[in-house]
C-alpha cells in the first residue's frame, strides 16, 4: 500500500511539475514525439494517476469494449489481473496495477492500440538505459521510470532527485538524454 501511495504521489508531482514552469528553470516539451497527434491530446490523462474514474466512464462489462482492443490488450500485457475499462469519444483506455504502478494503455475507438504508459521503480529500468541515467547523474536516485510506448518508438521518462533538487529526463531507447524538467525543492 506504501508503494502505491508513493507512486501515485510521485505521479501527481511529476504532473504538477510538468505543467507549473513557474518553478522550472527551463520549460521542455513534456513528450518526445511532438508529431503524434493523438498521444499529445490525451496526455492529459496523465492526470489522472490517482484516479482512473477520471479517465472517461467506466465500463464494467467487457462485451462493451472493442474486441480488437481486448486482443490486442491481452497480447501485449499477458492479461493481467484487475483491469478497469473506460471509455470516451476517442476511444478506450485500460487501467491496470502492476507491481504496485498504475498503468494505462490507450486505443482508438476501432480498437487500435495508441500508446501506453507504463510505470515502474528503478529495479525494473532497462540496464542501459538506468547507465545511461547514472553515469551523469550518479549522486541522484532514480524515484520513478515512465515507460511511454507509441506506434513512433518508445521514450524514457526518468525522475531523479537528490536533497535539493528534481530532475525529470527525457532518454530515447537510442540513449540520446535531455532534461526536461529541472526543479529545486525548497
Amino acid at each position: 500500500m506504501k508503494k502505491i501511495l508513493l507512486a501515485l504521489s510521485i505521479g501527481c508531482i511529476s504532473f504538477a511539475a510538468l505543467s507549473n514552469s513557474a518553478n522550472a528553470q527551463s520549460g521542455y516539451n513534456p513528450i518526445a514525439f511532438n508529431d503524434s497527434k493523438n498521444l499529445m491530446t490525451s496526455v492529459r490523462y496523465l492526470a489522472a494517476l490517482e484516479n482512473p474514474a477520471d479517465l472517461g466512464t467506466y465500463v464494467p462489462d467487457a462485451k462493451n469494449i472493442n474486441t480488437k482492443a481486448l486482443k490486442d490488450f491481452s497480447d501485449r500485457f499477458n492479461s493481467p489481473e484487475n483491469t478497469q475499462w473506460f471509455s470516451d469519444k476517442n476511444g478506450f483506455t485500460s487501467y491496470f496495477v502492476k507491481d504496485g504502478f498504475g498503468n494505462r494503455a490507450y486505443y482508438d475507438k476501432k480498437g487500435h492500440w495508441q500508446y501506453s504508459l507504463i510505470f515502474y521503480g528503478e529495479d525494473k529500468l532497462p540496464r542501459e538505459i538506468r547507465a545511461i541515467v547514472k553515469s551523469t547523474y550518479f549522486d541522484m536516485n532514480i524515484t520513478l521510470a515512465e515507460e511511454v510506448q507509441t506506434n513512433l518508438g518508445m521514450v524514457y521518462i526518468i525522475h531523479v532527485e537528490d536533497k535539493a533538487n528534481i530532475k525529470i529526463l527525457r532518454v530515447s531507447k537510442d540513449g540520446d538524454m535531455d532534461t526536461m524538467q529541472d526543479l529545486t525543492k525548497q
